[in-house]
C-alpha cells in the first residue's frame, strides 16, 4: 500500500465521517420536525452534525464492507453495531456529563432507554444501505472533487469540528427540545 493510497483512504474515511454525521443530524431534525413539530438544535455539538452517525457509519464500512454480497448478515450485524454503538455513547454523555440526549424507556424491548427495537431495525436498515449501496456512491462522487479541494473541505471541517467540541466540552447544548 502506498503513503498516497493511505492518505486517500483515511481522508475518504473522515469525508464519510462528516457526511454520515450530516445526514443524521438533518434525519434527526426532520424527525423530531415530523413527530413533536417543532425545530431544534439535536446532539451534544452546536453544529449540524451528530457524530455518533459518523462513528456509527465508519465502523460499519470498516467492518461490515467485506460482506456487502450478504445483505441480510449486513443487517444483522448493523443493526447490532449500531445498537452498541449507540447505547455506549448514550451511557458516556448521562455518566460523564449527566445528560440524556435520547430515552426509549417507553418504546417496546428497550435497554435503559438507550437503545429499542425500533432503533436497531433503523440502524439495520441504514446499515445494508450505507454499506452495500450508498457508500459506493458516495466514494465515486468524492473521488470526482479535485484532491486539492478534498484537502480543502477536509481542512476546514476538521477545524470546525474541533471548534465545536471543545466549545461543547465546556457548555454543553442543553437547548429547549435537544436532551430529556
Amino acid at each position: 500500500m502506498t503513503r498516497h493510497y493511505l492518505h486517500q483512504t483515511i481522508a475518504q474515511y473522515i469525508f464519510f465521517f462528516f457526511l454520515a454525521s450530516i445526514l443524521g443530524y438533518c434525519w434527526e431534525v426532520i424527525l423530531v420536525f415530523v413527530i413533536e413539530g417543532t425545530l431544534c438544535n439535536r446532539g451534544f455539538l452546536y453544529g449540524p452534525y451528530l457524530p455518533v452517525y459518523g462513528v456509527g457509519a465508519v465502523l460499519m464500512l470498516l467492518l461490515l464492507r467485506p460482506l456487502q454480497k450478504r445483505p441480510v448478515l449486513v443487517f444483522l450485524l448493523a443493526g447490532l453495531l449500531g445498537s452498541v454503538i449507540e447505547y455506549l455513547i448514550g451511557l458516556l454523555l448521562y455518566q460523564v456529563w449527566g445528560l440524556r440526549y435520547w430515552d426509549y424507556s417507553t418504546y417496546p424491548l428497550n435497554l435503559s432507554g438507550y437503545i429499542c427495537l425500533y432503533s436497531i431495525l433503523g440502524f439495520a436498515i441504514a446499515g445494508v444501505l450505507w454499506v452495500c449501496m450508498l457508500a459506493r456512491l458516495a466514494s465515486f462522487l468524492w473521488r470526482k472533487i479535485p484532491a486539492r479541494r478534498q484537502h480543502i473541505i477536509l481542512t476546514l471541517l476538521v477545524l470546525v469540528f474541533m471548534i465545536d467540541c471543545c466549545a461543547a466540552l465546556l457548555i454543553p447544548n442543553k437547548g429547549t427540545g435537544v436532551t430529556f
